[in-house]
């Protein structure tokens, strides 16, 4: 009953616009997935310079952690509405990949199969306290998606 009434309280204008990805986290199917592609369009667009790129993951990191921190004492215990862990996963994922319609889908879905999925040591991360476990959980995903994407890039230049 504790974590009914507390998902309707209603979290400060900040955390939730920033948790939420601009509102994408109120979504009501699949707002992960939806804050997955809307950051693969973010990084193919707009993302040019490394430095930039590099920079936003540890802002969104740090970002991540204390947002999600704060909203978990509005909405209870990882929330589905906190998208914002879901954008550094992907930007962690597409991190330096060659701009590919092919990569960007594998990388992708590589992604959400691995924070759906939840293999070790992600699942395990969730138990973290506060927003620790809410961003490391999509951290590590990324690292998987990640490596493995970047294995596929390998393979499939060598082939080709």
């Amino acid at each position: 009953m504790v974590g009914r009434n507390r998902s309707q309280k209603k979290a400060p204008i900040f955390y939730s616009l920033i948790g939420t990805l601009f509102g994408v986290g109120y979504i009501p199917l699949a707002p992960a997935t939806a804050a997955s592609i809307i950051v693969c369009v973010i990084i193919w667009f707009l993302l040019k310079s490394s430095l930039l790129y590099l920079t936003l993951i540890i802002t969104f990191f740090i970002l991540g952690v204390w947002i999600s921190t704060k909203l978990e004492t509005f909405w209870g215990e990882d929330s589905r509405r906190i998208v914002i862990d879901e954008s550094v996963g992907m930007f962690i994922t597409l991190f330096g990949i060659p701009q590919k319609t092919l990569f960007f889908l594998i990388g992708f879905l590589l992604f959400r199969f691995f924070d759906i999925v939840k293999p070790y040591p992600i699942k395990e991360s969730q138990r973290l306290k506060k927003g620790w476990g809410v961003v490391i959980d999509d951290v590590i995903a990324g690292m998987y998606s990640s490596i493995l994407l970047w294995i596929f890039i390998f393979f499939y230049n060598f082939i080709k």
